[in-house]
């Protein structure tokens, strides 16, 4: 499933006129929360989901109506009818989910090419709507940076907030309401290692929404050949490798190069770093010897939930659960 980086990236590289969905009020329960986005394209195509599937050949049908128009409009579905005639055709899913899309014209590209530019910086971005207003809408980043002509930003959400918290809903301010989202950068992976096993990792995070950093010494593992999905390369001297990236607290890093020597030189130059989760591949015993007798809280290991995995396979799966966890602070 895509990112919302993602979503706004393939915005911008294709032209072709498209309407964004994205859900700015739930009541009760529902399938996905506010702040989900959906792409939908001229041909009905569509990009990521905010529903089991209820709602969206509604949401293209009234789509088809506002391409090249500029505006944008609110649509109120009621999921909690437990019978085939309601929304959620018998699912019961208890909630009421309000959903705004709109035309993606010049002036909004305009607003995202900002955002986009600000994410990549890997700086969270607040966006703000108003819903009496559907044409006033701001965009501002964590330093300070602003798109849109909506005065009303605010700063708390950067100062109370963890890495990768969701915030998204409506308030009232003055006379209006806004609906505001904290937008949060694509996170990182850094994957130490381009063995056999990191393939699976590699791929599945990928999946997730994960940018995916391959590091290693031997070009002949670590290249697209192997890593398709990966965003990047870097293969060469490690410890050279380490000192030419400025690591932050939205990154993960995973180390599996099965080589001592390596993870020991790896996890020393890493341990000044604020990751977001840092896991390395092997036994507690081995770990306790990369570590001199002591496992630090900031280590994952043995890497991954305990979920009794066997193989590359289920490996990957239990890290990526255990990194998913992890970014929404889910107690493990």
């Amino acid at each position: 499933m895509e990112t919302i980086q993602q979503l706004i990236e393939k915005i911008l590289s294709d032209g072709r006129p498209a309407v964004l969905a994205m859900i700015v009020n739930v009541e009760g329960s529902a399938y996905r929360k506010e702040g989900a986005w959906m792409l939908i394209r001229e041909n009905d195509s569509q990009i990521g989901v905010i529903s089991g599937g209820c709602l969206e050949s509604d949401l293209r049908s009234r789509a088809r109506k506002l391409f090249n128009t500029g505006k944008a409009e609110i649509h109120r579905y009621d999921l909690s009818a437990e019978d085939d005639l309601g929304w959620g055709r018998g699912a019961g899913c208890n909630g009421v989910v309000t959903v705004m899309i709109r035309d993606i014209n010049s002036k909004f590209r305009r607003a995202i090419t900002f955002l986009n530019k600000q994410l990549l910086a890997k700086d969270p971005v607040t966006f703000i709507q108003s819903m009496n207003n559907f044409d006033t809408y701001s965009f501002r980043s964590r330093n300070g940076e602003q798109y849109g002509d909506l005065d009303y930003v605010s700063q708390d959400e950067f100062t109370i907030t963890t890495p990768f918290q969701h915030i998204a809903g409506q308030k009232a301010v003055g006379d209006d309401t806004v609906y505001h989202q904290l937008l949060w950068p694509m996170p990182n992976l850094y994957i130490f290692g381009a063995g056999v096993d990191a393939r699976p990792l590699a791929q599945l995070a990928a999946r997730v929404g994960y940018a995916v950093h391959m590091l290693d010494w031997r070009e002949s593992l670590c290249n697209e050949v192997h890593f398709p999905k990966a965003k990047s390369f870097q293969t060469g001297n490690v410890e050279k490798l380490i000192g030419n990236i400025k690591f932050s607290s939205l990154d993960s890093v995973v180390v599996m190069t099965h080589d001592f020597q390596k993870d020991l030189m790896i996890m020393k130059k890493l341990r000044p770093s604020r990751l977001l989760y840092f896991g390395i591949l092997g036994s507690k015993k081995r770990t306790l010897r990369l570590l001199g007798g002591e496992i630090p809280d900031w280590v994952r290991s043995p890497v991954g939930l305990s979920i009794g995995a066997d193989g590359p396979e289920e490996i990957a799966v239990s890290i990526i659960a255990e990194l998913i966890a992890v970014k929404r602070r889910k107690r493990i």
